[in-house]
């Protein structure tokens, strides 16, 4: 509640006091499209991990443009709706949430053939015994990896606002336009997990090592040109805004700071989704939330509170720190540690 939101606003001005009344009021409406979202991971998780990814895109799609299109109609208040600013955002992203469920429900439901695992999904809330203690001893380090570094992220977040809310809306619009560019090594880590994981399940594991590498390359090779195309749209961005030209510049160079490492970011994610491939949870579990919490978080925070550094030379040291990410993750790849088969489980 308030009390989160505040370690964010750290001025007390009139802004800030602003800020937070928005905020408060955007989570309210957020709220409700928890559910939504948890079904549709579900649905679209386990069709990419068939194979299927067509339909889970289709749907991220719809969800895109429902969002875009309420967000026009909602925050502006555009063919006679009531203009509703920031929790007209919300609402729109909690209607594009539903949208995307919408799709992927009744498209997997409607191809029960295909899918024969989704008839009667619902009948019963029985999982056999093994499989769920199989999952139990996977999922949990990956559940606790995910809360910790949301946490961390949370807690860097906090550390970068400590240069004042200018720093926090630049930051801000830095994070939307790289979000999009992101998608690229996102995209291609959750691919290399299917296409790694089902060799794993075949049994492959003679080509497994050779693929990874291949799809490691390939990863950072997609980031050089999308960390191009996002360097060269960095200035340009941020003036959509409106806001101040010390916002807009900072927001600049934060850009142009992601579209730098963003090779980085496409090896280190690749990594990650290889060692994930072969159900090494708690090795996935140190490399990422615990490197976040354990090492990005203390120099971020011993930055924001020791030094003066600006609020884009913070971010660059942080985002640099990944390189030691990249030196574990290579050596741990190339010794094969991930490679085995988890489709196996004892009971009925």
């Amino acid at each position: 509640g308030s009390q989160l939101i505040q370690l964010y606003l750290t001025d007390g001005s009139a802004a800030a006091k602003q800020a937070q009344q928005y905020a408060e009021a955007y989570l309210r409406v957020m709220l409700l499209g928890l559910l939504p979202f948890a079904l549709t991971n579900a649905y679209s998780g386990t069709l990419r991990s068939m194979g299927e990814t067509m339909i889970p895109m289709a749907a991220g799609i719809a969800a895109t443009v429902t969002n875009l299109i309420g967000n026009y109609i909602l925050i502006f208040g555009h063919f006679g709706a009531p203009e509703l600013g920031v929790t007209g955002a919300a609402i729109a992203t909690v209607a594009s949430r539903f949208v995307e469920m919408t799709v992927i429900v009744i498209y997997t439901h409607k191809s029960h053939t295909k899918y024969p695992f989704i008839e009667g999904a619902f009948r019963s809330l029985r999982v056999p015994r093994g499989l769920v203690l199989n999952c139990m001893k996977k999922g949990s380090p990956l559940l606790v990896n995910e809360t910790l570094w949301a946490l961390a992220q949370a807690l860097l977040t906090q550390s970068y606002a400590f240069r004042g809310l200018s720093g926090v809306a630049a930051m801000n619009i830095s994070n939307t336009i790289s979000n999009v560019f992101n998608v690229s090594f996102i995209a291609m880590g959750s691919a290399i997990g299917i296409i790694l994981g089902q060799e794993l399940g075949m049994g492959h594991t003679d080509t497994v090592r050779r693929d990874a590498n291949r799809l490691a390359v390939f990863a950072v090779l997609l980031c050089v040109i999308t960390g191009a195309a996002l360097f060269a749209v960095s200035r340009a961005f941020p003036h959509i805004y409106r806001t101040s030209d010390e916002i807009r510049a900072a927001a600049t160079a934060l850009i142009r700071v992601t579209a730098v490492c963003m090779p980085i970011q496409g090896y280190v994610n690749a990594a990650y989704f290889t060692i994930r491939s072969g159900g090494k949870t708690f090795i996935t579990f140190l490399f990422d939330s615990v490197f976040a919490l354990g090492v990005c978080f203390p120099v971020a925070f011993a930055l924001a509170h020791l030094t003066g550094l600006p609020v884009v030379s913070m971010y660059l040291c942080v985002q640099l720190l990944d390189l030691i990410k990249c030196a574990i993750g290579f050596v741990l790849i190339r010794r094969g540690v991930w490679i085995q088969n988890i489709t196996q489980y004892e009971g009925n």
